[in-house]
């Protein structure tokens, strides 16, 4: 793999890293899951249905004591459990969740209407992305010595 490779492969494996200030790195958040919250009517959802708004943030939760799924993921908003994200759409997410991606839950739909106040969530992950300054000079074939020092110059 060259160097412009490595720093594309990057990406989600960023999660939890400090980057310094410099034009090199960007970041950007990517939905990544859109859908309703499951089981909302089994938990807080009538304590808190007059505060909760569309836009809000909700917390994602690893549930692995959960004896019914094994990727459980709660959703959680304030001190409140919400539901959960579907069994059959969370293992990807619990599987981040695990290696401590920081993932970031909105509230997208409020339908107090249904019978069974569905309530949608729309998921986040902030993805590195190098800039094309970098990209441009990792791929330079040069030794160290004989590249181009961005860095230094504050380009």
């Amino acid at each position: 793999m060259n160097r412009s490779d490595f720093i594309k492969s990057l990406g989600l494996g960023m999660g939890g890293i400090i980057l310094p200030k410099t034009s090199f790195f960007t970041t950007q958040l990517v939905k990544i899951y859109d859908n309703y919250i499951r089981g909302i009517q089994f938990y807080d959802f009538k304590k808190i249905a007059e505060l909760i708004r569309e836009g809000d943030e909700a917390v994602l939760k690893r549930d692995s004591e959960n004896i019914h799924d094994a990727f459980a993921t709660e959703v959680r908003f304030k001190e409140y459990k919400l539901g959960y994200i579907a069994a059959y759409e969370n293992v990807v997410l619990a599987n981040m969740l695990n290696q401590n991606i920081s993932l970031i839950g909105k509230i997208s739909r409020i339908d107090l209407n249904s019978y069974d106040n569905k309530v949608a969530i729309e998921i986040y992950a902030e993805v590195v992305i190098p800039s094309e300054k970098l990209i441009t000079m990792m791929g330079s074939e040069n030794r160290s010595d004989d590249a181009i020092d961005l860095y230094r110059n504050n380009y």
